[in-house]
């Protein structure tokens, strides 16, 4: 089975269903967490797990944004734009729960926020 949009891009690429290859013909796409849970300060962990979730969200948001650019169909686009706007209100959602479980995160916000609008 061959995604048709990927093989027109890259003709060498295909789609191989129930395999890490995805429609780019990139072995991994997600991000991989590097903190070792058994090494992890009990004080710590609700940080790491809390970091880790927003590393997943943003995997989301990528793969979801790169399938939109991909696909022909404008509806297929328009739902994983939407899906992917729903990512980062999840990124946004664990980013509040850091800021308040992590006070030196807080502390650098406070100083090194650029966001304006």
């Amino acid at each position: 089975m061959k995604c048709e949009r990927a093989t027109e891009k890259f003709p060498e690429k295909a789609f191989i269903p129930d395999s890490p290859t995805l429609l780019w013909g990139v072995k991994n796409l997600l991000s991989e967490t590097i903190a070792d849970i058994k090494k992890t300060r009990p004080e710590d962990l609700d940080k790491e797990i809390l970091r880790a979730a927003m590393i997943a969200e943003l995997d989301a948001v990528n793969i979801y944004e790169q399938m939109a650019n991909l696909t022909k169909s404008e509806e297929i686009r328009k739902i994983l734009l939407d899906i992917a706007r729903e990512e980062k209100i999840h990124v946004a959602m664990f980013e509040t729960v850091l800021l308040q479980t992590d006070e030196e995160f807080l502390q650098v916000y406070i100083d090194y926020a650029l966001a304006k609008r």
